[in-house]
């Protein structure tokens, strides 16, 4: 009776190690297939990037003239604005102050500045008023900015 209670009992120790690892085993294989695709996948990743990267790098040194060209127009380009806004600067504060000296309302510009010439004679400007002397508006040439360009 006890070998056959040994036997009945023996039979729960009994571990089949190859079904149990076999599932393990499975997932390992699965795993490793993943892996492999991953691996492939970054690898053609990684020369597409390699190409895309060499292309815009080639892109960059073949358009590297026209580009340096651009800023310099660019550049140019804001150098006119800046002394044309010096020069509209100068020309606003001259008509100020001429519209100062004749008179000159803001309400209706021409008509007030006509007026001193549309009076009659009897009319005749107060001698108590002067004018100040209207000095010569120097104004920065644009052109050299362009001519410089061209030469370069």
């Amino acid at each position: 009776m006890l070998e056959e209670v040994v036997k009945d009992y023996s039979d729960y120790f009994k571990v089949d190690i190859a079904s149990g690892f076999q599932t393990v085993q499975d997932v390992i294989d699965n795993m490793l297939t993943r892996l492999e695709e991953l691996a492939s996948v970054l690898q053609m990743i990684k020369l597409k990037n390699s190409d895309c990267s060499q292309a815009v790098t080639e892109d960059i040194n073949r358009y590297r003239a026209e580009v340096t060209t651009l800023s310099k127009k660019v550049y140019t380009l804001n150098k006119v604005i800046e002394k044309l806004q010096s020069n509209m600067d100068v020309l606003e504060k001259q008509v100020e102050k001429a519209e100062l000296d004749f008179g000159v309302n803001n309400d209706n510009k021409i008509r007030s500045f006509l007026k001193p010439f549309l009076k009659r004679a009897k009319d005749a400007i107060p001698a108590s008023h002067t004018i100040s002397t209207m000095e010569k508006v120097q104004f920065e040439s644009v052109l050299n900015n362009f001519d410089s360009l061209n030469g370069s």
